[in-house]
């Protein structure tokens, strides 16, 4: 867990949910804002232009983003020592700590958060909405992998492969991946919670689209939800400045890669891919959690 989570978990644990919040749930990079962009306009009645005029961050804030920033930061950080730039909406959570920031919001409000339900307030499902996202490992290392890169400088030359054995080893900030995303799982058929694969929404996103929608009680035209498709394409997103943040101007990596189903193929030695494979086959033996790119079921019978 990021380093300041400890001195602030029971207060995160003991935080006021409302009966109308809508909270999304995932691993880093997991198709977090793809999903926090459909599940907000689908809630706000489509409302494409304040989309388009305020930041996701701030429409969609994350709960712990405060335990990412050291104490010493905080202070180097109020003295212009240096600046935190656009990402993510840490400047804001150094000048107040981003739950007591959602406690004073107005409702509804719409909550991220990485942690894991176990984390979270025990009477979260039973009071609010809840979207889960679980996307294949595989892919959520690749593109966790450019995240550091993008985020850290001492990583900027990093070799995939290293990132990679961390990841596996469940070292990792927000690890480990498939007991986080099986925790949700378990709890599929609440009322209160939706669980969605990535796979899915990139196989069929309008139909994911209707399944939000019906989850939060909305009813909507074919042609509203075409729109809403489009504003959810690759393309459009990494055009959108208030949703694709960057550290800087001038970065190589965006925060929105590619949204791709499968593209760990190309970082993948042989090696790696049998480590993946048995990765898998492990956390997911005795689960029924199993990952539409990855069915264990199928695999397992060969």
């Amino acid at each position: 867990m990021p380093g300041m989570y400890r001195k602030h978990a029971e207060t995160i644990y003991n935080f006021q949910v409302r009966p109308d919040d809508v909270w999304v749930i995932t691993v880093p990079r997991s198709g977090t804002t793809w999903v926090q962009e459909l599940v907000w306009l689908v809630a706000n009645n489509m409302d494409f232009k304040t989309a388009k005029d305020k930041p996701l961050y701030k429409r969609f804030p994350m709960l712990e983003i405060s335990t990412h920033i050291p104490e010493i930061a905080v202070e180097l950080i109020k003295i212009n020592f240096f600046n935190l730039g656009n990402f993510q909406g840490l400047s804001d959570a150094v000048k107040e700590r981003s739950w007591k920031t959602l406690d004073k919001a107005p409702s509804p409000r719409f909550i991220k958060t990485h942690l894991p339900l176990s984390m979270l307030p025990p009477n979260l499902l039973s009071t609010a909405k809840v979207v889960y996202v679980a996307r294949d490992p595989r892919d959520v290392a690749v593109s966790y992998y450019y995240l550091y890169k993008m985020t850290s400088k001492s990583l900027m030359r990093a070799n995939f492969t290293h990132f990679w054995e961390a990841f596996r080893r469940d070292l990792l900030p927000w690890t480990p991946i498939v007991a986080h995303a099986n925790e949700a799982y378990e709890k599929r058929h609440h009322p209160n919670l939706h669980f969605v694969f990535y796979e899915n929404m990139k196989k069929d996103l309008h139909k994911e689209i209707s399944n939000v929608c019906k989850f939060l009680n909305k009813d909507y035209t074919a042609a509203q939800i075409d729109r809403l498709a489009e504003h959810l394409s690759f393309d459009s997103l990494r055009k959108n400045k208030n949703v694709n943040n960057t550290t800087s101007k001038d970065s190589e990596i965006q925060f929105i890669r590619k949204g791709e189903a499968g593209g760990w193929r190309t970082h993948f030695d042989e090696k790696m891919q049998l480590q993946a494979e048995e990765f898998l086959l492990t956390r997911l033996a005795g689960l029924e959690l199993s990952y539409p790119s990855f069915p264990i079921n199928e695999i397992t019978r060969l």
